[in-house]
């Protein structure tokens, strides 16, 4: 996927065809928050996606890159417990 920066917030920019199927399926099963990461070698969690709305919500302290790529990690359920993809 790739974020956009925008005055007031973080915005889905683009995501290639497998993560929309995954975050719509994700959504079927009731999973609304996937997490998402910086690219490369040392991977960082930078926040997470609504499956249903694609809300972005970064951690605290985090700061992206206009149109940066990030890719997508575990999967958090509606109870907040983190799943595997």
């Amino acid at each position: 996927m790739r974020l956009k920066k925008t005055n007031e917030s973080v915005i889905l920019f683009s995501m290639i065809m497998w993560e929309e199927e995954e975050l719509t399926a994700l959504a079927r099963q009731g999973c609304e928050w996937v997490r998402f990461s910086s690219m490369g070698k040392q991977q960082r969690i930078l926040g997470k996606i609504h499956t249903k709305s694609l809300e972005i919500q970064l951690e605290q302290g985090i700061e992206i890159q206009d149109r940066q790529m990030v890719v997508l990690g575990p999967v958090e359920s509606s109870r907040g417990e983190v799943k595997k993809m």
